[in-house]
């Protein structure tokens, strides 16, 4: 078959253009350093792409959560121990005051400091990090423990995700540690930690020392009420702290194979380069040389 100038022309034209098409792509993988630039550089990884970066989404979104509700949490702790210090004052108090040998004077007196102390408790209760008040259930948006102590709060605990699907509290029922409510029914089967404190205050002003004698056994109750709340607080906020090193670390494991998947390899990409332009190189040469032998062939 004789080859033409115009078949000359044609294979030029095509290997030309595919040499430039493979320079061009090795330039754009060793400037961007990224070895799928686009879907059809890569169909299987580009999709695997896809998915490790909204795996990575995931996991950071999971792990913001979990931060919050972690601090959250650090908030309630804080607070619930400012009351464990009330009631240890206020059982303090009761007993030494349940000692006949002080006089009524005294006792007005230390109802002054319950009154007080009763008034850090529901201040404290109320306490909220942001515009959420941490203990009042799902109604978080009002102070959840008026100032007579009675409850405005409802039973929801709140959950965050710690893990893709699996849920965790991220809240404590402080109708249960403080208002004696039994979690499962309802109904008030505790002691009313607050309740207490006023009958305290009443019997320290009644100068009433069967009444003052009364309130030790609910004021040892509430204690361990209250140290009941505090051990779910602290689960709670560990579970979170887990949660939230867990979801770096696979969102950094994503990363790591979403690099491996899309990344170029350095030295490879400027070998790949360099090789393409070379190849173009030779190309053009061989091209042009084609051509000069036909001109010269005309010339004869």
């Amino acid at each position: 078959m004789r080859v033409t100038d115009h078949m000359l022309f044609e294979l030029a034209s095509r290997y030309g253009g595919q040499a430039r098409s493979r320079v061009e792509q090795a330039a754009v993988q060793a400037s961007s350093g990224l070895r799928v630039n686009h879907p059809g550089d890569d169909p299987g990884a580009a999709g695997l792409l896809v998915q490790s970066r909204v795996a990575q989404a995931r996991f950071d979104a999971i792990a913001s959560a979990a931060g919050r509700a972690s601090d959250e949490l650090g908030a309630a702790e804080g607070a619930l121990n400012g009351i464990s210090n009330v009631l240890a004052r206020a059982r303090e108090l009761a007993v030494q005051l349940v000692n006949p040998t002080y006089t009524a004077q005294q006792r007005a007196a230390a109802a002054g400091e319950v009154d007080q102390l009763f008034k850090e408790a529901v201040a404290r209760l109320d306490s909220r990090v942001g515009d959420r008040y941490l203990f009042g259930g799902n109604r978080d948006g009002s102070e959840p423990f008026d100032a007579s102590g009675s409850y405005a709060g409802d039973a929801g605990v709140r959950q965050v995700e710690i893990a893709p699907g699996v849920l965790a509290p991220t809240s404590v029922r402080a109708d249960v540690a403080m208002k004696g409510v039994d979690p499962v029914t309802g109904a008030t089967t505790g002691t009313d930690v607050l309740a207490t404190l006023q009958a305290l205050s009443s019997a320290l002003k009644a100068n009433d020392l069967t009444a003052l004698r009364s309130t030790l056994d609910p004021l040892d109750q509430g204690i361990s009420q209250l140290g009941v709340l505090r051990s779910q607080v602290g689960d709670a906020q560990n579970a979170m702290d887990t949660a939230v090193a867990a979801s770096q670390a696979a969102r950094d494991g994503e990363r790591e194979r979403a690099s491996r998947l899309g990344d170029a390899d350095i030295v490879e990409s400027a070998t790949a380069l360099a090789q393409a332009q070379q190849a173009l190189q030779a190309s053009l040469a061989a091209s042009a040389q084609s051509f000069r032998f036909t001109l010269l062939d005309y010339l004869k």
